[in-house]
């Protein structure tokens, strides 16, 4: 697996050196660090929030305890990259509308998002660029998360139950280290993850509370899924050259891999193009 990612990347190497290319790359401006706080009230008449965050470059961390639907700060040196703030009948939107200039950066850049949820349910966006996540959604109410972006070291967990039903969990991604823990207390029936090159983990541990669909799609990556001993898992393997190792007790037939005897179905439909799996039962 590694001989072949250094391979693609030798040969990309080498056409690069191959090709004698003069681009003019326009400069990033940094300056003095800025801070920017947030504090967003519930919207009236909605019973459910939705917030959208829309960010390039940088950091994100999302956890619980905000007074009021949203608290926290943004802390950036770039002055065009100040968030917006727009309202409309059930949305909030927190945007950094020229964040997806390209340049290179005079200084370090400075991004950060430190936010935290209150207590009513939230329908969360979250689209970004290359960033580094820490989202903890534990005790939150979530009825709805996309998450998009182009390249990130993300940690998603839900260590409690979600207390209200989430309609659907997508992530897309691009080249990216990825973490979602505890998926098993999302309390969602349907989950999406599609992937380019990359190391990611799907642990469904937690308090299942029905059965589950899962798609992954994904392109040359390491993949990890875990499967609790409180719910039953069958993985459908579609195409692609993976190897597949499996721990735990499983049952093989085809490219079908099924465990457990009791509990909810996990079922997981896995369309890979070349890569690694390593099916983990706990």
């Amino acid at each position: 697996m590694k001989i072949l990612k250094l391979f693609i990347l030798g040969i990309i190497a080498l056409t690069l050196i191959a090709c004698s290319i003069t681009v003019n790359v326009p400069s990033v401006d940094t300056g003095r660090s800025n801070t920017m706080d947030i504090s967003e009230t519930a919207l009236d008449d909605a019973d459910n929030n939705q917030v959208i965050i829309e960010m390039g470059a940088g950091r994100l961390n999302i956890t619980n305890g905000a007074t009021n639907l949203i608290d926290g700060t943004v802390e950036f040196n770039v002055e065009d990259w100040k968030p917006e703030i727009t309202h409309s009948s059930n949305t909030i939107t927190l945007s950094q509308n020229n964040s997806s200039n390209v340049g290179i950066p005079d200084g370090n850049i400075q991004n950060d998002w430190n936010l935290k949820f209150g207590e009513n349910p939230i329908d969360l966006t979250i689209s970004a660029g290359a960033y580094e996540g820490n989202i903890d959604l534990s005790g939150l109410s979530i009825t709805n998360l996309n998450i998009s972006d182009g390249a990130s070291k993300s940690t998603i967990r839900f260590d409690s139950l979600n207390p209200v039903e989430m309609d659907e969990l997508s992530y897309k991604t691009g080249a990216s280290d990825v973490e979602l823990l505890g998926l098993g207390n999302a309390n969602t029936k349907t989950i999406y993850f599609d992937s380019g090159v990359g190391s990611y983990t799907l642990d469904f541990t937690g308090d299942v509370q029905d059965d589950i669909y899962v798609r992954v799609q994904s392109g040359m990556s390491d993949m990890t899924i875990i499967i609790p001993d409180n719910a039953r898992a069958k993985v459908d393997f579609n195409n692609g050259l993976s190897n597949i190792e499996a721990t735990g007790t499983w049952t093989i037939s085809g490219s079908s891999y099924e465990c457990g005897t009791s509990g909810p179905l996990i079922t997981i439909n896995l369309d890979m193009a070349v890569g690694n799996v390593q099916l983990k039962q706990q």
